[in-house]
């Protein structure tokens, strides 16, 4: 097994050239984030000694790549674009442009085949027998989105996009009830209606406690 997790340099520097990781090149990327967009989910939290879930209502966090001739991009030089004018139609548009050299989420690692491949800092490598295994590390990339909330570089989510959240669930839970009958439909129905609830919990919170919701969630362990 070979790990390549010492290999990963931070965007501002230059990425070694010996011990390659074997896959092939790609591009840098930065993050963005969308009002509209939000993901619910979970943030366990120690309750003396339980451990409980908490509904949450994260940022959602897309890649946006640099790639020259795509989406705007002009050539740099060889594969090295200048995202300038990419971002600031974005930025126009309404998106939250999330800037690698600002907040160090981006890792460079030596291509095998070429170039260099970018990643996340929560995502991982390893080669175990000849293939190329990744793990994310979920928990650490949740509180930075909360922290993202809570440091003010994105808004709290707006209820009309939540409520839209909502009723696209209640949608998919209504599909089932025809089949309601069925033991297994019904126990999918039942998580259903457990996940409609808790997200109407988590937006009602969000609602009387603004900030505080999210600063809370951030020295969860």
């Amino acid at each position: 097994m070979s790990d390549f997790n010492s290999i990963a340099q931070p965007w501002s520097m230059a990425a070694p050239t010996q011990n390659k990781l074997p896959v092939n090149p790609d591009h840098p990327f930065y993050y963005k984030h969308w009002p509209a967009n939000w993901e619910f989910g979970y943030s366990e939290f120690k309750k003396g000694k339980k451990t409980e879930l908490k509904p949450v209502f994260y940022p959602s966090i897309t890649m946006e790549r640099v790639v020259p001739g795509v989406n705007g991009v002009s050539q740099l030089q060889g594969e090295i674009g200048d995202p300038g004018s990419r971002l600031g139609r974005l930025q126009q548009k309404g998106y939250t442009i999330l800037d690698p050299n600002n907040f160090d989420y981006l890792r460079v690692y030596p291509a095998k085949y070429g170039g260099k491949r970018h990643s996340s800092k929560w995502e991982t490598f390893r080669v175990l027998a000849g293939q190329v295994v990744t793990e994310f590390n979920t928990k650490e990339f949740n509180k930075w989105r909360v922290s993202l909330i809570v440091d003010g570089y994105i808004q709290l989510p707006d209820s009309h996009f939540l409520e839209l959240i909502i009723l696209s669930q209640k949608r998919i839970s209504e599909r089932l009830i025809a089949s309601q009958h069925l033991p297994e439909i019904r126990k999918k129905l039942d998580a259903e209606y457990k996940r409609i609830s808790d997200m109407e919990s988590a937006m009602k919170d969000i609602k009387e406690c603004g900030h505080k919701y999210y600063e809370d969630l951030v020295n969860v362990d």
